[in-house]
């Protein structure tokens, strides 16, 4: 008789440590996946702003480019694809900020991406003045808002 109890004691044993391993091993994995899912988002984000902040600076040279031609010849070949390739930039700038408003609506990244379009505003507004102080001007405001884009986005990848 107590050999039986012993075998049972020892079944209900080997039972319970199987259930208690179990649900260790299965929160464990819900952590390690919450976690890899946490990294691919971070790494997303500091894709899409690296993305951003090198078309950001592409298109803010296009608009020096542009606003040049514009003065020296407007009607000049040079100027045409200087306002073609400024044109080009601004879309795929506004795409790429447009990509970081999708990316999440975590508060943080919802002012990141509102902070690109500042600088897409900015950098765009560089064309718009007939005086060359006043474009180089607005074009290190518009560099400026490029450094301070770089800065949160630091703050929001690295906290």
């Amino acid at each position: 008789m107590e050999g039986i109890i012993a075998g049972a004691l020892a079944v209900i044993g080997t039972l319970l440590g199987s259930v208690i391993a179990h649900h260790y091993q299965e929160r464990s994995a819900c952590r390690a996946e919450a976690r890899s899912h946490t990294l691919l988002q971070q790494q997303r984000l500091l894709d899409n702003c690296a993305g951003f902040i090198a078309l950001a600076e592409d298109y803010r040279r296009a608009q020096y480019d542009r606003w040049v031609g514009w003065d020296t010849d407007s009607t000049s070949e040079d100027a045409a694809a200087a306002r073609a390739d400024s044109y080009r930039l601004y879309v795929e700038t506004r795409s790429s900020a447009y990509r970081l408003k999708l990316i999440s609506s975590q508060a943080d990244v919802q002012q990141l991406a509102e902070q690109a379009n500042t600088v897409l505003e900015l950098t765009s507004a560089i064309i718009r003045t007939e005086d060359r102080a006043e474009m180089l001007q607005r074009g290190r405001t518009a560099q400026e808002a490029c450094d301070a884009f770089v800065d949160r986005a630091n703050v929001v990848l690295h906290g």
